[in-house]
């Protein structure tokens, strides 16, 4: 009894701070700087597949959302870690400097990437034959309890009953973290001006934890409350439900976005299509013929209006000169290309393939005739060689500078461009007696016009059902099951290989179709969720673990806690002793001198 005295005293001399214990804040600073790392790295991850490693949308997602599965998956060998081998403040401060260097290994080998400007770079039947001489379950797994420990038999009860309903729990986070994938691919087909401040399109995703802080102490303080001053039972599992009925809503409102943003789209070719926009730099307007039965007039410094789909990939282009010019090129198919006529016609020549990726990126091409001119942006300089197209910028500010220099002339302009446009700057040799006025700019591509201000319903939606839904899944899974269970990461990663599945097999041919899609197949889990709930009936773990203990003649839990800590104590006090002998004659005779009276008595 001393000696537990003794315990107490110490638990209670343990430091705090604002009425929590020291250590509490070192996780909390830990699991900031995780969530801040996972969470930044996690909102460019897609952008970083689709635009440096040039992977199509399909495989991005893909990618991306195997990404997140595998993250919610390893907590359970974290778990298995912790729980047997290294304890769990052994297994945070060890599995964290991993992750600091797979950090640090993803940044360096993104280096190459960041100067690399022009991205080149069915089970068995089973039969039981149940005689009258076994007696009858209540469960099927009482029949366990002969060889295992009810206590653990009733524990397994309660974590196979809230996993019952964890079965259909993937479909939410099956949208929700989309947010990640397709929502910032959709805001690449947006304009992120937003006057004083440009929105890159991976910064939205800052909007979700942003309406987090704000949501949680309102539902917490004022929705929930009044909720039940107005005597509805709002219990957690129709909390859950609702919220997964957010998220579809989220979800037919990004469908809606989609449908304003596909109307602003250009048209890019199939597969098994190309498409071909002229532009005429020759001092004449020509006529150009395009086999088999394309005609187009395009005068001195113009283009032609827009890109032309062609159906077949070798074409015949003829100009009216004298004599006339015939030529033959071999398109690429499912690319755009631009066929470049300088000032000396036989030299015409077709210009690398634009793809989809300039729909967020603005790209400005720069030809010219006559003799060569050092372009210049910012400290970067070009070379623009005789009627070549040579430089090709890759502009992430709505406003650029621009300078022409040539020996002692030199000319400079400014433009504001607009998100996801493309354009060719047609410099003539004049360009500096106009002061660069005598430039032509041909719009290959118009900007984004549909705002990112649009998908903050979207996020606000998805948000509050992540708070209905997640916030509340936690604490009811803390509330119906012992505390040392991971399934609820688990549903999770199942969500995001779902996301997988959808994503490579799915392939609908428009992006709103999809959205409507994972919105109505929430909706339906949804109903089958709040069928299950209604049929759930709420328990006490630590009542039925307290009953159990008791009928076994076991300590309390707290109890039984203490006194392991009394033994490793002891355990600990006699290593000490056995590793420090008495080394003189008096401590050996107090060591074997017999126990005072009194302390027998205490």
């Amino acid at each position: 009894d001393k000696k537990m005295d003794e315990t107490k005293k110490k638990k209670k001399k343990t430091a705090e701070c604002c009425g929590y214990p020291i250590s509490i804040f070192f996780i909390v600073v830990n699991e900031f700087c995780e969530r801040f790392s996972y969470y930044g790295m996690r909102a460019v991850l897609v952008l970083y597949f689709r635009y440096f490693l040039l992977w199509d949308d399909d495989l991005a997602t893909s990618i991306y959302h195997a990404f997140v599965a595998l993250c919610y998956l390893t907590p359970i060998l974290g778990a298995i870690i912790a729980d047997s081998w290294l304890g769990k403040f052994k297994t945070i401060i060890y599995l964290s400097i991993v992750y600091a260097i797979g950090q640090v290994t993803m940044a360096v080998s993104t280096i190459h990437d960041i100067t690399d400007a022009n991205r080149d770079g069915t089970p068995d039947n089973f039969t039981f034959h149940i005689g009258s001489r076994y007696p009858k379950r209540e469960h099927w797994m009482d029949w366990a309890d002969e060889k295992y420990d009810k206590l653990l038999i009733a524990q397994i009860k309660m974590v196979l009953k809230v996993l019952f309903l964890y079965i259909p729990l993937p479909m939410f986070w099956m949208l929700f973290d989309q947010k990640g994938s397709r929502w910032t691919l959709q805001a690449t087909t947006m304009s992120g001006d937003f006057g004083a401040f440009i929105l890159q399109p991976d910064q939205v995703q800052t909007v979700n934890p942003i309406l987090i802080l704000t949501l949680v102490p309102i539902m917490d303080r004022l929705i929930f409350p009044l909720i039940q001053k107005c005597g509805l039972n709002f219990s957690p599992l129709k909390r859950m439900t609702v919220g997964m009925l957010f998220a579809a809503m989220a979800f037919v409102a990004a469908a809606l976005v989609q449908i304003e943003i596909d109307k602003t789209l250009p048209n890019f070719p199939s597969s098994s299509e190309s498409q071909l926009k002229v532009v005429n730099i020759y001092n004449k307007t020509l006529n150009v013929t395009i086999s088999p039965n394309k005609y187009l007039l395009i005068y001195s410094f113009e283009s032609s209006a827009d890109y032309m789909t062609l159906d077949h990939q070798d074409i015949t282009v003829s100009l009216n000169t004298n004599p006339v010019i015939t030529k033959a090129f071999s398109l690429i198919k499912g690319g755009r290309q631009t066929l470049i006529i300088p000032s000396n016609p036989t030299l015409m020549y077709l210009s690398f393939p634009e793809g989809k990726k300039a729909l967020y990126y603005l790209f400005c091409s720069f030809l010219k005739m006559g003799c060569e001119y050092y372009f210049i942006l910012t400290l970067n300089p070009c070379l623009l060689e005789s009627w070549c197209l040579t430089a090709v910028l890759l502009v992430s500010l709505l406003r650029r500078d621009f300078v022409l220099r040539h020996g002692e002339q030199w000319c400079e302009f400014s433009r504001k461009f607009g998100f996801g446009a493309s354009y060719t700057f047609l410099i003539p040799s004049t360009v500096f007696s106009t002061d660069c006025e005598s430039k032509t700019e041909v719009e290959d591509m118009k900007p984004n016009s549909v705002h990112m201000a649009l998908q903050i319903p979207q996020y606000f939606l998805i948000t509050t059902g992540e708070v209905m839904f997640s916030v509340t899944g936690l604490q009811f899974s803390y509330s119906q099951a012992p505390k040392k269970q991971a399934g609820w990461l688990c549903t999770n990663a199942v969500g995001n290989i779902i996301v997988l599945i959808v994503a490579e097999l799915g392939k609908l041919p428009k992006q709103w179709a999809e959205y409507v899609l994972f919105a109505s197949l929430l909706v339906a889990v949804s109903i089958i969720f709040s069928i299950m709930a209604y049929f759930y009936t709420y328990i006490d773990p630590a009542e039925i673990e307290a009953q159990i203990r008791k009928e076994q003649g076991l300590e309390p839990e707290e109890k039984e806690k203490e006194t392991l800590e009394m033994e490793e104590k002891d355990e600990g006090q006699k290593n000490d002793q056995e590793r420090n002998p008495p080394t003189n004659l008096s401590s050996c005779m107090n060591s074997q001198s017999p126990t005072p009276v009194n302390d027998v008595t205490d």
